[in-house]
């Protein structure tokens, strides 16, 4: 603790309080030092038992041990305290999907035949879903948006979003193409696995040929392509290994199907469920294919998922694959942030704790490319969380919460509500 300056524990809840006061959901922090905090990133060698971290304009300028700074420099004492990058859950519908049971609501999903790779639920993205800031303020600052379709195996088009309600939300447009294989679609293609994976390649096979024929397919001088014109330009990307296909699939053999399927048809792939990898993760990890579950499902809740286990990211992570976590069911929208409790259970089933940290924040980086997202260093973008404690651990409680050096107040639509309803209790007991 140095003796040029003072440093107040309280002042992080003075800033936050103030926000509340004055009506306010977020307000930009400017200039600021945490002061002796522990940092922990994706690997050991980039996490720091106590240092300074100084952040100012949206940016982290310097992590260091020792950090002077002048006056109007909000300081804030980070001891005993742990800051992490802004968390990612890698498998939600945040902001297209406020009530599941109430279609009104939703605008996850499509019956429309005519745009499926072409649709994009992100085009109805609501800001000021309720969902939203709830999740924040238990640190969670990104997710991937993913589409519903019970009409095709080919969903529509993910995207990454952050947090902070406001017009620049969307951070990556078209960020994969989604695809249901395995037991669903098998359904949607009449029953088998086969027909299944044989449309997929018909219809990449299509878009290459629109691809290269646009003139001609326009000119109605081109065969007839088993998907619309919308649908065979959202492919182009995905052909070009510009975008990669985002595939549902669980069953080892069917894994072994998609990898070699990538291959032959020359596509990225990003595998999403995978109960069974573990069985593969030698040959995913060769593929270079980065795989998208969530570590605490060991349920064989269908016949494809028969194989699960609680030590499937361990598996996979030894093995060399790139993790990337969703958490406590599928498309979990409403309690996403509970992705951390999911990472913590990998971690308790021989997951190394900075991978379980990686697979929160540095790895969706780096797979979707997020310029300047994931760590806690010189250069990066302000977006952060501060910890009470391990973040791994439910009893940890967010202390406050940064996107893109913007404060956000650590209150939702029900903690208000909470609020409310106590003061009006509080204030009937009074009278008794």
């Amino acid at each position: 603790m140095r003796t040029s300056m003072k440093l107040f524990s309280e002042e992080a809840l003075l800033f936050c309080l103030s926000l509340c006061l004055f009506g306010l959901s977020s307000a930009h922090a400017g200039s600021m030092l945490i002061d002796n905090v522990k940092v922990v990133n994706g690997t050991k060698d980039s996490s720091y038992d106590r240092v300074d971290v100084l952040m100012d304009g949206g940016k982290i300028i310097s992590v260091m041990e020792e950090i002077a700074v002048s006056d109007g420099v909000t300081v804030i004492d980070g001891t005993g305290k742990v800051l992490t990058a802004g968390l990612f859950n890698s498998e939600t519908q945040m902001g297209v999907l406020e009530i599941g049971a109430v279609s009104e609501t939703r605008d996850d999903g499509s019956d429309d035949e005519r745009f499926t790779a072409s649709f994009n639920p992100i085009e109805a993205f609501n800001p000021s879903s309720v969902v939203i800031p709830y999740n924040r303020m238990h640190g969670l600052t990104h997710t991937l948006v993913i589409p519903s379709n019970d009409v095709s195996m080919i969903a529509g088009k993910a995207s990454i979003v952050n947090l902070s309600q406001s017009s620049k939300s969307v951070e990556v447009k078209s960020a994969g193409v989604v695809v249901a294989l395995g037991e669903k679609g098998s359904a949607l293609k009449g029953g088998s696995r086969a027909v299944a994976l044989a449309s997929l390649t018909e219809v990449l096979e299509d878009a290459r040929d629109y691809a290269a024929n646009k003139d001609a397919y326009n000119r109605g001088a081109r065969r007839e392509h088993a998907v619309s014109r919308a649908d065979l330009e959202a492919l182009i990307p995905v052909v070009q290994r510009r975008t990669p296909l985002i595939v549902y699939v669980e069953r080892a053999s069917d894994i072994e199907r998609v990898l070699a399927f990538a291959k032959k048809q020359n596509v990225s792939l990003i595998l999403v469920g995978v109960s069974e990898a573990w069985m593969l993760a030698e040959q995913i990890a060769k593929a270079q294919v980065p795989v998208i579950i969530d570590p605490i499902r060991n349920l064989a809740t269908s016949y494809e998922a028969l194989g699960s286990r609680l030590d499937n990211a361990k598996i996979l992570n030894d093995a060399g694959v790139r993790l990337l976590f969703s958490g406590m069911g599928a498309k979990e929208t409403h309690n996403a942030y509970l992705v951390r409790q999911s990472a913590g259970n990998a971690v308790a089933n021989g997951l190394p704790y900075h991978v379980a940290i990686a697979a929160l924040t540095s790895n969706p980086s780096a797979v979707f490319g997020l310029s300047g997202y994931g760590e806690i260093k010189a250069g990066s973008k302000a977006t952060a969380v501060l910890w009470d404690g391990d973040p791994l651990e439910m009893s940890a409680s967010v202390e406050m919460v940064l996107i893109n050096g913007q404060s956000f107040a650590l209150e939702s639509r029900a903690t208000r509500l909470r609020d409310r309803y106590f003061e009006h209790l509080k204030s009937v007991t009074d009278t008794e």
